[in-house]
């Protein structure tokens, strides 16, 4: 999967799908991002995305002090220039106390959304997810018509009423379609706080009552931070989505057909540093070298069609964990390699 078919497929536009659904999409997303070099079929889990009210999700960049010279006004893109300001991406609320062990979380929401995060295990077969909202879940009532529901229950979590839900549901093969077996899953939602449910899904060792209330009982007050960061963005651009850990997209806000996408590749889909990936065949000049975090980097003019021309950046963090910048034309040479090197990934 190339970065704009990336960027099609888990853009933040999607209807809302039902169980089934969405336990199909995420497998086959997943195993699509994951490329075509053989692994253990993931177990799909619901990708749930939760409104909250929390004053850490504001997104807009802030005129914190501008850096860098502005860009110039460029076909296809409004008589604007970018300038770059300090940046902060939303965090989410809380974190895990103990944190499980061997199992780091992934961040997922968008501009109006903390959204949730979700901690697997390094093989996948354990995973759970943590969401927070202002309103009692629909879920707990209606959203499991596709699945085998086995237990419905209240149990204790912290002296507060929890809602409990077990079953089975498909696991599905690598083409994302056919289902290869059936899968034990606990969804688990309580009021924390007044006018705030937290909800939990969990599979593998996690489906198990005790396993899923004892780590919502480790829930603390304490945001973690997201796990792609941006350290400058574009001054008056916004957090469109980000998905996963992987993805984080800005939009101009007002200039919607704007975006700014940064993308962690998983290893198997990397392309190496020499080639082009799908997608951008046509560049629109020669490949420029680059350095960004002290190791070599490419950059690419690109010109997807009128008013479509930008950039593509490939480089590394010091880890040399690789990832990608897209940018519009508005943006100088300059500034997508200043840009890149406030880029982080905390795994």
């Amino acid at each position: 999967m190339n970065d704009l078919m990336l960027l099609r497929e888990a853009g933040p536009q999607a209807p809302e799908l039902t169980p089934a659904a969405r336990s199909a999409a995420r497998a086959a997303l997943l195993d699509e991002i994951a490329g075509p070099a053989p692994r253990r079929s993931r177990r799909p889990g619901r990708r749930l995305v939760f409104r909250i009210g929390v004053a850490t999700v504001t997104a807009a960049a802030a005129w914190t002090g501008a850096v860098l010279i502005a860009g110039p006004d460029a076909p296809g893109t409004p008589a604007e220039s970018v300038t770059l300001v300090d940046f902060s991406v939303p965090t989410f609320p809380y974190s895990l106390d103990p944190a499980p062990v061997g199992m780091t979380p992934a961040f997922s929401g968008d501009a109006d959304v903390a959204g949730f995060a979700e901690y697997e295990s390094a093989d996948g077969g354990d995973r759970f997810t943590v969401g927070v909202h202002d309103e009692e879940p629909e879920w707990l009532e209606d959203a499991y018509a596709a699945v085998d529901v086995t237990e419905r229950t209240e149990v204790d979590v912290d002296g507060v009423d929890g809602r409990l839900v077990r079953g089975e549901r498909d696991v599905y093969c690598e083409d994302g379609l056919t289902v290869c077996e059936r899968s034990a899953f606990a969804e688990l939602a309580w009021e924390r706080a007044d006018d705030e449910w937290v909800t939990m899904s969990g599979e593998g060792r996690y489906s198990r009552v005790a396993e899923l209330v004892a780590v919502a009982e480790s829930l603390v007050d304490r945001p973690q931070p997201a796990t792609l960061e941006m350290g400058l963005a574009p001054a008056g651009w916004s957090v469109q989505f980000f998905k996963m850990g992987r993805v984080l997209t800005l939009v101009n806000d007002t200039y919607e057909q704007q975006t700014l996408t940064v993308h962690v590749p998983l290893p198997g889909d990397v392309t190496p540093l020499e080639q082009l990936p799908a997608g951008i065949e046509a560049p629109a000049g020669p490949a420029v070298p680059v350095t960004v975090h002290g190791l070599p980097a490419r950059l690419v003019p690109t010109d997807h069609g009128p008013g479509m021309g930008g950039w593509y950046l490939q480089a590394s963090f010091a880890d040399g964990t690789t990832f990608t910048v897209q940018a519009p034309d508005a943006f100088t040479r300059e500034q997508v390699v200043e840009f890149a090197e406030q880029v982080t990934h905390h795994r």
